[in-house]
């Protein structure tokens, strides 16, 4: 469970409303997490970010109107703090380093997901994150 009791405000964004449900799901089910708010396009996740103002943003690469690439550079000069990880089906090097240079603090290929996204939470919010 997260320290103190403070759970992790995450926003998700996916265009796959299946593979939506799952993550919160699976989010939902380790405790550490508050979700604050889905999104289905790159156009809402933005918009909802604001609302929000999430400490983690989850949001996938294809996400419609706005990409997961062009989103993180945009919350990136809005929110520095904000922690940012895109996941996809696609894999490679050069795709996490694009991932990166844009403004995420992490990337995951959806293959590695559940353990994978949970390292990288884990690595981003070392104080929060119970290790287990």
């Amino acid at each position: 469970m997260a320290s103190d009791n403070r759970r992790i405000r995450i926003l998700i964004a996916d265009d796959s409303r299946k593979a939506l449900l799952s993550v919160c799901k699976y989010l939902e089910f380790e405790g550490d997490f508050e979700i604050v708010g889905t999104a289905t396009d790159g156009q809402q996740l933005l918009r909802k970010a604001q609302i929000y103002r999430p400490d983690l943003v989850l949001t996938d690469l294809s996400i419609h109107r706005i990409n997961g690439l062009q989103a993180a550079t945009l919350l990136r000069r809005t929110f520095p703090k904000l922690r940012i990880i895109i996941f996809t089906e696609l894999n490679g090097l050069s795709l996490r380093e694009e991932c990166l240079r844009s403004g995420a603090n992490g990337f995951v290929e959806k293959s590695q997901m559940p353990e994978k996204l949970m390292e990288e939470v884990r690595r981003l919010f070392p104080d929060y994150i119970a290790q287990q």
